[in-house]
């Protein structure tokens, strides 16, 4: 049996070709007095998947524990959260920081996903993160995203000086968002409207 070692590891992934991806990062709506400032999001889908409209993964990554060490699936390139700390070497605190082919950073990578990719670049679903040390899981009313639950066994954040956390909300999206963004349903109605307006018109223009 050939045992996986970060240097094997890192030779095999060097190996690996490029894949085109979509990056998708949270946008603060709002915060919540049970959540630390600083909530960052940050989730790398391949352009396959994006294009496809919608994903959904349920997988266990458990390196230290047995088999599977590394998931199959090749969607979801790589996740990352944080909440930002200026104590912490990197700025980072509770983090979870998960790569396609990458061995986890703590015990396990676990994640669920149900998402759907939505015109003008934005993401709606639910998102479940789990690396054995911090989790957070999100769900989204439309294209506006909520905090549920996040816990961290660190010394800050989550489970310490804030618990629960949960209340803050924001937009996942791969561009910079300017104003209020609105919901799908309100740009049916919006286009709807316009189209009715146009039509009135050419009655009248008769």
């Amino acid at each position: 049996m050939v045992r996986i070692t970060p240097l094997l590891f890192a030779a095999a992934l060097l190996a690996q070709p490029a894949q085109a991806a979509v990056t998708y990062s949270w946008h603060e709506a709002s915060t919540s007095a049970t959540s630390p400032p600083g909530l960052n999001i940050e989730l790398v889908f391949s352009d396959e998947a994006v294009a496809q409209g919608s994903l959904e993964l349920d997988f266990v990554n458990m390196c230290d524990l047995g088999e599977p060490c590394l998931d199959k699936q090749d969607s979801l390139l790589s996740l990352r959260y944080w909440y930002e700390d200026p104590w912490a070497e990197d700025g980072r605190a509770n983090s979870i920081d998960y790569g396609h082919l990458k061995l986890p950073e703590h015990y396990f990578d676990q994640i669920r996903l149900n998402v759907t990719f939505l015109p003008g670049g934005l993401l709606n679903g639910y998102i479940y993160a789990n690396d054995g040390n911090s989790h957070f899981e999100i769900e989204s009313l439309g294209s506006l995203f909520t905090v549920l639950d996040a816990h961290s066994d660190e010394p800050f954040g989550c489970g310490y000086q804030y618990d629960p956390c949960s209340g803050s909300t924001g937009y996942l999206s791969n561009a910079p968002i300017v104003g209020e963004v609105p919901e799908p349903s309100s740009v049916l109605l919006a286009g709807l409207g316009l189209a009715a307006i146009g039509f009135a018109r050419r009655r009248r223009a008769r």
